[in-house]
């Protein structure tokens, strides 16, 4: 590689994480890195932020000093970037790379797991959750509008409903079972801890908490199975209406997707394809990069821990 070669940085801005990819003309990888959130509904300014650091990490993974910067040609995708006036503040970012383009993650997510393609979906079950698809490159949208008003299939609210339901338990309102003991015991059995530690809870930190929801539904928690089965018919209604759209072929991504797919319903699992490459290679085609070919048969199967996150 020459000190003149053009560069490729995709960026995934996920809800846990933001994450950097750096190809070269050719395709082929030079660096790999990992920050923070990004998500934007944590604030612009912190966003930014992960997004520098996180481009300078995966400068700095291939090897490459601060003059690579200007030779760099970037595409990030940000968890939350719905918001048209957000969008205009970041588009006008003063930035030091060679060309910047920006979408919400759903979009170079969809990017990746159909190779550029201007047609097809995903549904992204991670810390939060939406459906996005191209129908002749026109954008679809189904959900993802945050924590506080979406994102029902989501680890964050699949967490969260877990910690409710705990609390309600210890309370005697709701069902008590050896799941919802084990979350209070968490927070020493005291409601005033919990509610505390909510205050300043980020999606992030619910998320966490879906892991002790999967890790109950395999012993066979009543609670803990009622709460991913929520979460599949959650899954499975902005699938539908993915397809009432027009778009047909669509693949899970996301952390917690693997948890959720067994639980959705049976006649939206005909909709389902493997992925082909991830949001990070999405972001390089957003930036005007080329990517590897795909080895024959070489499929992606879901869950794989990019875009919006799980853990």
């Amino acid at each position: 590689m020459t000190d003149t070669e053009t560069l490729y940085l995709g960026i995934d801005g996920g809800g846990t994480n933001c994450r950097g990819r750096l190809r070269d003309a050719a395709g082929a990888l030079l660096g790999e890195a990992v920050a923070g959130p990004a998500n934007t509904r944590l604030g612009l300014e912190i966003a930014q932020q992960q997004v520098a650091h996180v481009a300078r990490a995966t400068l700095q993974d291939a090897g490459l000093g601060e003059d690579a910067v200007e030779r760099t040609h970037v595409g990030i995708g940000l968890a939350g970037l719905h918001i048209a006036s957000d969008k205009e503040v970041l588009r006008e970012w003063s930035h030091p790379f060679a060309s910047l383009r920006i979408e919400n993650d759903a979009h170079i997510a969809c990017l990746g797991a159909h190779a550029g393609a201007r047609d097809g979906g995903i549904m992204i079950i991670g810390t939060g959750s939406c459906g996005y698809g191209l129908v002749r490159d026109h954008p679809i949208n189904v959900g993802g509008w945050g924590f506080l008003l979406s994102d029902g299939a989501s680890g964050a609210q699949v967490g969260r409903a877990a910690l409710r339901h705990a609390l309600a338990a210890l309370d005697g309102i709701r069902e008590v079972s050896p799941m919802t003991d084990h979350l209070m015991f968490h927070f020493g059995d005291s409601q005033e801890d919990m509610v505390i530690w909510s205050e300043h809870a980020k999606p992030s930190d619910y998320a966490e908490f879906a892991r002790t929801v999967v890790e109950f539904v395999d012993k066979n928690d009543p609670v803990a199975l009622k709460l991913m089965k929520e979460c599949g018919s959650e899954a499975s209604a902005i699938l539908r209406a993915l397809a009432w759209r027009g778009i047909n072929q669509i693949a899970l991504m996301g952390g917690f997707a693997e948890h959720v797919e067994p639980w959705l319903e049976a006649d939206v699992t005909s909709l389902l394809v493997p992925r082909k490459y991830d949001a990070r290679d999405g972001a390089i085609l957003l930036a005007g990069g080329t990517l590897p070919p795909l080895e024959p048969g070489f499929e992606h199967k879901v869950g794989h821990t990019e875009s919006v996150t799980y853990g």
